[in-house]
């Protein structure tokens, strides 16, 4: 899901040149804020200047901090200025996720899914909401297609989903021993088969596996995300907030 975070800067830029907005540098997911902080900003006119990127980029930092209640607050701020921006909102799903709002975040994989038809990582965290919400029985019944995504081990993870073996997924990512893809092959395989024991209610595997994926040196946005779902495992039934 990491490769639609620039198109969305990019999209939102356009949306807001085209909406007669100041221009502000994109959301820089991966460090560093290089826009403003729109919760820290006073007076009239220094609010009339905050920018729908400013706040889904509050929204991005408060995610991958665990602050996922202000997360979900940015990120509809965003939204009420830009809500056609929405459907390419998966970081938001996943922050409704976490503050267990399952059928909306539910809503936003499906919405998703019409912009990024072959992501199975989309697949996945919509799955785990229904199977939050109802059963694992109703989300293999309405799991999304993602066809065509060929990033190992993807293909193994969209087969897991719809009932198959965990152990497809880790000996897919054995096989790229000593290449320059299993580091990130690992790091997904452990994400997913902790994320799918979540949704199956296999506590055990979903912490021991979320912990494999929170220990990874990589250094992006599903990487914090694995950190936050891990605290989320580790230390609390709740939504997670500071």
């Amino acid at each position: 899901m990491r490769k639609f975070s620039v198109s969305l800067a990019i999209f939102i830029a356009t949306f807001s040149l085209d909406a007669g907005c100041s221009e502000v540098p994109p959301s820089n997911a991966g460090g560093t804020a290089t826009h403003a902080d729109p919760s820290q900003k006073g007076g009239d006119h220094a609010a009339s200047k905050t920018t729908v990127q400013d706040w889904f980029g509050l929204g991005d930092r408060q995610l991958r901090a665990g602050q996922c209640q202000d997360s979900v607050k940015s990120f509809e701020e965003g939204l009420r200025r830009r809500p056609a921006v929405e459907p390419h909102l998966w970081q938001y799903g996943i922050a409704l996720f976490f503050v267990k709002r399952y059928a909306d975040a539910k809503a936003l994989f499906e919405k998703h899914r019409r912009v990024n038809p072959n992501d199975v990582e989309n697949a996945a965290w919509h799955y785990l909401c229904v199977a939050k919400a109802t059963d694992v029985d109703q989300a293999r019944k309405i799991l999304l297609p993602a066809p065509d995504d060929h990033r190992p081990p993807m293909a193994e993870i969209l087969d897991r989903l719809a009932g198959g073996d965990s152990k497809a997924i880790e000996q897919a990512v054995d096989r790229l021993s000593g290449l320059p893809g299993h580091q990130s092959a690992k790091f997904y395989g452990d994400l997913y088969i902790g994320l799918i024991a979540d949704a199956e209610g296999d506590s055990t595997t979903a912490k021991a596996f979320m912990a494999k994926a929170a220990g990874t040196n990589q250094n992006h946005y599903m990487a914090d995300v694995a950190r936050v779902y891990h605290q989320h495992l580790s230390s609390s039934t709740e939504p997670l907030d500071d």
